[in-house]
């Protein structure tokens, strides 16, 4: 079983703000753009499937700090207006657990993948059109040398 949560900064992000002016000056009228990490963790047995996980989670400090972090569980796929981006790396897949993170073991853990989450809307915050994600993609979001876009 998979699930995903993501942390999203709750103060101003001076990376996501300084994107966005970015691609508003490469001809993205009124781009809006947030970033956060999502961490899509694949998960077995009956420890790794109940609210303890992300109450774990929430005690990591390099992860998670509470006074300027959200965790949310969300869906284990981009959504509308968003893309996905994470390092190439070889000969690394999801193993036979347990995952340890800062030292601590994440019960029921069998493997994590780290996503950075771009999330593109116009002025109004509707999620921008595939098309425009697509281009800031590949104009701005994701060095293709050493990335991967999902």
């Amino acid at each position: 079983m998979i699930r995903c949560v993501e942390i999203a900064l709750t103060i101003p992000d001076n990376e996501a703000e300084t994107a966005a002016t970015t691609l508003r000056r490469l001809g993205f009228p009124g781009a809006v753009l947030t970033r956060a990490d999502a961490y899509r963790l694949h998960v077995a047995g009956p420890e790794g499937e109940g609210p303890a996980l992300l109450d774990t989670l929430r005690r990591i400090e390099p992860l998670y700090n509470p006074n300027k972090h959200e965790l949310r569980e969300r869906a284990a796929t981009p959504g509308a207006g968003e893309v996905w981006i994470h390092e190439i790396v070889h000969g690394e897949e999801p193993g036979e657990g347990p995952v340890r993170i800062a030292g601590r073991t994440l019960p029921g853990v069998n493997g994590i993948e780290r996503f950075t989450v771009w999330r593109l809307a116009d002025e109004a915050g509707a999620p921008a059109p595939a098309e425009a994600v697509a281009r800031a993609t590949e104009t701005l979001l994701c060095n293709p040398a050493f990335q991967v876009a999902t």
